[in-house]
């Protein structure tokens, strides 16, 4: 008895399935999305389930820094309870200034920067091993990298970039907006500084945009990603 072989084909992208059933040659079919896969009725049936599980992460948006005034996430919504940034290679246009964060309550078309919109609290521990620490209760922005007025401000120069992530809680919950961020950066004086931050937006409402700017001069360079902790 003679029977029909087929080569398998090869994977050419990622995504990609092939199946086959008796006397037929393997077919390619798509998987695309957020898809758990699974085996249903029998070898030759599959079914995708595109209902990503809770507690999944989600890369939602990326953006890159080309001497920008700030850079900005839009579009926050409920069917995430977490939001992580993470910035990389951040540069700052001018010498000693101040990494700060902002909330916007109308996806973006203004941020909250009222005298005592922001509380925060701010460690920061030096190549040399001497730790400080600074806080504000009543603020315009949060400060995530470097106090302003302060001698651990962010150095500007080629290498002196700043890399590290941010966690924002649950913003579109009717309550403070929480956060807090970890960081790897140099100072002014081209000094190696690890700094934590903790701070919250002083209004229970929803958060649907943040803001990421300098408290003076333009972000030079630097890549931004925003991903999502899914709900459901």
């Amino acid at each position: 008895m003679t029977k029909n072989i087929w080569d398998a084909p090869s994977l050419s992208a990622d995504g990609e399935i092939y199946m086959g059933s008796a006397g037929n040659p393997p077919q390619k079919g798509f998987i695309t999305g957020d898809s758990n896969i699974g085996i249903v009725n029998g070898a030759n049936s599959i079914t995708v389930n595109n209902n990503a599980s809770i507690g999944r992460f989600k890369k939602i948006a990326t953006s890159t820094a080309s001497s920008s005034s700030s850079i900005t996430f839009t579009d926050l919504s409920s069917d995430y309870f977490l939001y992580i940034l993470r910035f990389d290679d951040l540069l700052p246009a001018t010498d000693a200034t101040t990494l700060l964060l902002r909330t916007s309550s109308n996806n973006g078309s203004s941020y909250d920067a009222g005298a005592s919109d922001y509380a925060w609290s701010y460690n920061r521990i030096s190549e040399t091993g001497s730790e400080s620490g600074d806080r504000d209760t009543a603020d315009s922005s949060i400060t995530l990298i470097g106090v302003s007025g302060s001698s651990d401000e962010m150095g500007s120069g080629t290498n002196e970039r700043a890399s590290g992530t941010l966690w924002i809680y649950n913003p579109m919950a009717v309550k403070y907006t929480l956060i807090n961020s970890e960081c790897q950066y140099f100072n002014e004086s081209a000094e190696n500084i690890e700094a934590y931050c903790g701070g919250d937006r002083l209004s229970a409402g929803s958060v649907n945009a943040v803001q990421l700017l300098m408290d003076v001069g333009n972000i030079t360079s630097g890549s931004f990603t925003l991903y999502g902790v899914l709900n459901t």
